[in-house]
């Protein structure tokens, strides 16, 4: 008399090869919606370009914490006889007709001239504005969102190289997942070359007896503690202004200036898991998924 016994089985599936269009309905509800949202954002954009309105990206840190640099700033014509002193304009001068400030006025003459001056510069701008000059004033200002749009053409040029080179492989997993890594070397290139996140600039130095003062602005997005090498520091937001005092210089009178991201607990966890998305976003497209037959 003979006995059959019952093996269960277990296996791992194959991967998924692409062989021909097999969007899921994630992908699809995700296209539609990125679709529904550049749509939008279009007809926003064409309304208020065909209003005559102006966008621009601050690049100098000029105005300090009112519009630090990588703001995007989104002008309306305005008329000069409506302006007022503490308003902000934005304006082109006849010395450099290709070049937008965007300052803070500071005084108004009698027969309607301008005096203009940025919030964290010393001196009034050396030149006085008319309605000619006059590009707009701001309607919004908008933190950070400038380095976006700075970083588009390095955003896009690098999307569609990562995309058309990996095209040739058939495999899902690796294509995304080559994809995803492709997608988070052109930003961190696009972050190295624009530095949008930690940056300073040196304004004015006065010195003293065997010590400088140096005045300094932030202009990345971080919050900084900057450290003068034989002297004091300071903590400084985006487009905050702060001094350091320096007693130790070198031979020649030199200092030395260092800086570094200073964030709490809860700024350095929302950092490292957004360092980390990449990572778990490969996990997620590569898990491989055991089946038991029964």
């Amino acid at each position: 008399m003979s006995h059959t016994t019952s093996t269960p089985l277990s296996g791992v599936l194959a991967r998924p090869l692409l062989g021909g269009p097999t969007a899921t309905r994630t992908e699809v509800a995700l296209a539609w919606t990125v679709a529904a949202v550049a749509a939008a954002l279009l007809t926003v954009a064409v309304l208020f370009l065909g209003h005559g309105g102006r966008m621009f990206v601050v690049e100098t840190p000029s105005m300090g914490e009112a519009a630090p640099v990588g703001t995007l700033v989104l002008d309306m014509p305005v008329a000069a006889s409506s302006l007022d002193v503490g308003d902000v304009v934005s304006f082109q001068t006849p010395a450099a007709p290709d070049v937008t400030y965007t300052h803070r006025i500071v005084g108004i003459d009698a027969d309607g001239g301008i005096h203009t001056r940025g919030d964290v510069n010393g001196a009034t701008d050396p030149w006085t504005l008319t309605q000619e000059d006059l590009v707009g004033a701001p309607v919004l200002l908008v933190p950070h969102l400038g380095w976006l749009f700075r970083a588009a053409p390095i955003l896009l040029i690098g999307t569609l190289l990562i995309w058309a080179l990996t095209s040739v492989f058939t495999d899902r997993v690796t294509r995304s997942s080559l994809r995803i890594a492709g997608a988070a070397l052109t930003t961190s290139y696009a972050a190295f070359l624009l530095k949008p996140f930690v940056n300073i600039a040196t304004i004015s130095n006065t010195t003293g007896h065997g010590t400088v003062e140096a005045t300094i602005v932030s202009s990345g997005v971080f919050p900084v503690r900057v450290d003068a090498h034989g002297g004091t520091s300071v903590r400084l937001v985006d487009g905050e202004v702060g001094r350091v005092v320096i007693s130790q210089l070198s031979a020649h009178g030199h200092y030395q200036l260092s800086s570094a991201i200073d964030l709490g607990p809860v700024g350095w966890t929302l950092l490292v898991a957004a360092c980390l998305v990449p990572l778990v976003l490969c996990l997620v497209v590569g898990r491989v998924q055991t089946v038991r037959v029964r």
